[in-house]
């Protein structure tokens, strides 16, 4: 995946100089003037734009020397909100901050989306975009947001970069949840499918122990708004359209119900409707790996695709004998 992956190919790239990647430590976009955040506002838009983080020269700010001068994460930001930080970062992660540097960077943008740079070794800003950098020196720009130079555009948006899932306080998610829901950015079916799955989970979650035929599993979710953004940051970011377990495109709008788009829980035994056992799939799909296992689902992909499947079984194993039972079904 690469930055152009992120933004539209005319889209704005900003820049920003930062201690460090973005992580949950720090995950949002801080700074000490709010007339940062109102310039932002003006000029960035999510869904077209990015903002890259460039690591600082100093060893104090940027103690990793491996940061130090390099390109180190990609941002969408929520530049309609100028919030108070002490409200987005973890409630260690601030105290620390004011005992080292005073209430330096009292307000911030939320993170939509992000992901990091790949590396060590990062890629040197000064090699990248030495026009870009050099403006960072400059009296004017010193704690604030500049623009890439337009000749430089195209080496950033080149560069590989690995998604990332940050973990955000409840009421921040829930904003950028609620906003994610009505981007106009994202189609309109899409944002569709994923209020429908996510209402969904939080049916299957409310009925978690009651008695009905059989007594309902114990499940877990984040809240509507939350979950929602989740949803969306699968489909869009990590899976990039595509079912997690063919491997085929999602479809957001199908009157065929094999095709149409499910929230398949990774382990099953795991209850939990969180990003690491949530995943997007075909309906079909997720029916089928659930009644047969990975592996026989697998095979069967591989036949499909018209790849031969693991030869010569032993047929006394149990993958034999629900391969033969599956034939004998046909």
């Amino acid at each position: 995946m690469l930055i152009s992956d992120m933004m539209q190919p005319a889209g704005r790239v900003f820049l920003k100089s930062e201690w460090g990647p973005i992580n949950d430590y720090w995950p949002c976009v801080s700074f000490t003037k709010p007339s940062v955040g109102a310039w932002l506002r003006r000029k960035f838009l999510p869904g077209r734009d990015v903002l890259i983080y460039v690591g600082t020269t100093s060893p104090t700010s940027t103690e990793n020397p491996d940061h130090r001068s390099c390109l180190l994460s990609a941002v969408v930001i929520e530049p309609n909100q100028i919030l108070e930080t002490k409200k987005i970062v973890p409630v260690d992660s601030w105290n620390n901050s004011i005992e080292h540097h005073g209430d330096r960077w009292p307000h911030a943008l939320a993170a939509i989306r992000a992901a990091d740079i790949v590396g060590p070794p990062y890629p040197e800003a000064r090699r990248v975009m030495p026009k870009s950098y050099r403006t960072f020196s400059e009296i004017a720009n010193r704690g604030n947001v500049i623009e890439a130079h337009p000749d430089e555009r195209a080496a950033i948006m080149a560069l590989e970069i690995k998604p990332l899932t940050l973990t955000l306080r409840e009421g921040v998610a829930a904003y950028i949840g609620l906003r994610e829901s009505t981007n106009p950015a994202i189609d309109k079916t899409i944002r569709q499918e994923a209020s429908r799955m996510t209402q969904l989970i939080c049916e299957r979650v409310s009925r978690g122990g009651e008695q009905n035929v059989r007594i309902n599993p114990q499940r877990f979710a984040p809240p509507f708004a939350e979950m929602n953004a989740l949803i969306l940051r699968l489909w869009l970011d990590v899976q990039r359209g595509k079912c997690a377990l063919c491997r085929g495109p999602l479809v957001a709008s199908t009157g065929n119900p094999m095709l149409k788009a499910s929230a398949d829980r990774v382990d099953s035994a795991n209850g939990s409707y969180d990003a690491a056992n949530v995943q997007i799939t075909h309906l079909a799909c997720n029916l089928a790996k659930n009644q047969y296992g990975q592996e026989q689902f697998d095979d069967w992909v591989l036949a499909v695709r018209g790849v031969q499947p693991e030869a010569n079984l032993d047929p006394s194993t149990p993958r034999a004998r629900g391969d033969q039972d599956l034939t004998n079904s046909t």
